[in-house]
């Protein structure tokens, strides 16, 4: 079997927001309802946060499949936690988002750095992460009450399709392409995981240049 990673790596700036940090922390450049900043400031967190366990993910994995003069288990599992973190923030990140949007303490110069419904905001995405976050939980739930059946994967999966290939050198050759996660009967492609992580980026990168009204510029 030959292996083929596709995990994408995400955008090379990455998700880090100085500017929204040192606004809220130095500049007083914050919302005056604390309320509004607390929420603010967590999604930003949680956007950073994502990004950080995405790529620790991306990061072992690679490690494991490339690993040539042993098994790198530990690698693997640490891949697998990191997703696993990854989902979990990215749905926090979401909650809060909507309560931007959604929430009337929220001033309007603010509900509109949200210009455009992206698409980690839509309700059936919002629901699948949900899902697979839950399912991760109640596994946990299943070990320690003892009722894991045997098979039954307790563990977040990277996991992919695998097909045959013509090799002339190498007869009943397959390729397995690594480009999903897995638990139980949910599924989520890296490529839509990074999709939404960019679209997150974007939605905090216009949330850290926000300048309360009467506010100088830094």
């Amino acid at each position: 079997m030959i292996i083929k990673i596709d995990v994408p790596q995400l955008s090379q700036k990455g998700a880090y927001f100085p500017r929204h940090w040192m606004n809220v922390t130095l500049l007083d450049n914050r919302p005056d309802d604390y309320r509004v900043h607390a929420i603010v400031s967590t999604y930003v967190r949680l956007v950073e946060a994502s990004f950080a366990q995405y790529e620790l993910g991306r990061i072992h994995l690679n490690v494991f499949w490339n690993t040539h003069n042993g098994i790198a288990m530990a690698d693997y599992n640490l891949s697998g936690s990191h997703f696993e973190s990854c989902i979990n923030s990215m749905h926090r990140a979401i909650l809060c988002a909507k309560k931007i949007r959604g929430s009337k303490h929220v001033p309007g110069d603010i509900k509109a750095l949200i210009t455009q419904k992206p698409a980690f905001l839509a309700n059936k995405v919002a629901f699948r992460l949900r899902k697979i976050r839950d399912m991760i939980q109640h596994m946990d739930e299943m070990v320690l009450k003892g009722k894991i059946e045997m098979g039954t994967s307790f563990s977040l999966r990277t996991d992919g399709p695998e097909i045959p290939i013509e090799d002339h050198d190498q007869p009943n050759q397959t390729l397995k392409t690594i480009d999903r996660l897995t638990l139980g009967d949910q599924t989520i492609l890296m490529s839509e995981l990074t999709l939404w992580l960019n679209e997150m980026r974007q939605v905090a990168d216009q949330i850290s240049a926000y300048e309360k009204p009467n506010c100088p510029a830094d």
